[in-house]
């Protein structure tokens, strides 16, 4: 069954085909946590919907594919969000769940596991509906799956007469980064416009030993042999390196790389803020907010600095933010995110407005 909202738009924005996991999490300290909303396309979601704000919501597009026991509470907190939202419910089987467990109580250590077969929208599913016509779509899949997925979306449009190429964003499954898939992330990175592993996941691709401290001249320089490689249609794609604490490292052959700061940076020897709680789907968040700034702006860095606020707003709570509304302005966690915004791009030194900066610094 497929449901479709009565607020909707035609102009669709961006569409995460990643998943929407319904997480129980455990920590030592304290009992599990059920229900938890979480999976890489609800997380990409939701930092594509920090930079749309209503009126703009129905823009972003979402399907999600639920059993017969999807809460309803979460229901109405992804319908509360206002975007173009399909659910699509399969009556026969359960939801897409996942256990998520922290070794320890400073939510770093973990493992995760599904517990229940996984309910994935596939491109076929966006047929007849707007989401077809997206401007940016955002994919977590290893790469033969994602060579695939790519072509059957680029020919589904083609079919009903989308001209227009989409913005494709890439994060390769964590499971499918080791050196015996190199040269076929090489050769899927060829059909995307953004690729982006993160520093740990770019290790192992390249057979490097897993760091305990981030080597930046070492990313810098693996980078430059995914760039080498070709990274687009044309190569002249983009390849964000997201690399925790340690911000963002962005490239392509068109513009000078820079290292961006994560918006709660931490400089050596201070305690880490006391907002960054969980860092679970923060990368799917950065990227779902790069796609809105550079849908924006036109910049890859300008759109990085939006990525890098999106992510913040993941960080500050174990599953999602809590939106609210004060008057016409709406509210994430009590923040408005584009002063959060004007504020980050300020200490880079990236203005929302006018020329590219000559140069990123990595300081705070």
């Amino acid at each position: 069954m497929t449901e479709v909202p009565t607020m909707q738009a035609s102009n669709i924005s961006f569409t995460s085909l990643g998943l929407v996991v319904l997480d129980e999490i455990r920590c030592p300290d304290w009992g599990p946590l059920t229900d938890i909303l979480g999976g890489s396309g609800t997380y990409a979601t939701l930092g594509a919907r920090l930079f749309l704000p209503s009126p703009s919501s129905p823009t972003l597009g979402w399907m999600i594919n639920v059993g017969n026991d999807f809460p309803t509470p979460v229901k109405e907190q992804l319908e509360s969000w206002g975007a173009t939202l399909y659910i699509r419910e399969e009556v026969n089987r359960p939801s897409t769940r996942g256990l998520l467990e922290y070794r320890d109580t400073t939510f770093g250590p973990k493992g995760f596991k599904y517990t229940t077969p996984i309910l994935a929208v596939q491109e076929d599913n966006l047929k007849h509906t707007s989401l077809l016509d997206s401007k940016a779509f955002h994919y977590l899949a290893g790469p033969e799956d994602l060579k695939a997925r790519v072509s059957k979306l680029l020919a589904l449009r083609a079919e009903a007469g989308i001209e227009e190429r989409p913005l494709i964003i890439w994060e390769p499954s964590p499971l499918s980064c080791g050196p015996e898939n190199l040269e076929a992330c090489m050769e899927s990175a060829a059909s995307v416009d953004i690729l982006s592993p993160n520093h740990l996941e770019l290790a192992r691709l390249f057979s490097e030993p897993q760091p305990d401290v981030i080597d930046k001249d070492k990313i810098e320089d693996l980078a430059s042999k995914c760039l080498d490689r070709g990274v687009g249609p044309d190569g002249n794609g983009t390849l964000i390196v997201r690399a925790g604490e340690n911000g963002c490292f962005i490239s392509n052959r068109n513009n000078p790389a820079a290292w961006l700061d994560p918006f709660y940076a931490t400089m050596p020897g201070e305690t880490p803020n006391a907002k960054t709680v969980d860092p679970t789907g923060a990368g799917n968040a950065f990227l779902g907010s790069y796609a809105v700034g550079y849908l924006e702006t036109g910049s890859v860095i300008k759109a990085a600095c939006y990525g890098s606020v999106g992510a913040s707003f993941a960080l500050e709570q174990v599953g999602m933010p809590q939106l609210s509304v004060q008057g016409n302005e709406e509210l994430w966690n009590g923040v408005n995110v584009l002063s959060r915004l004007e504020k980050y791009m300020s200490r880079q030194k990236c203005g929302r407005e006018g020329d590219e900066p000559e140069a990123i610094s990595s300081e705070p």
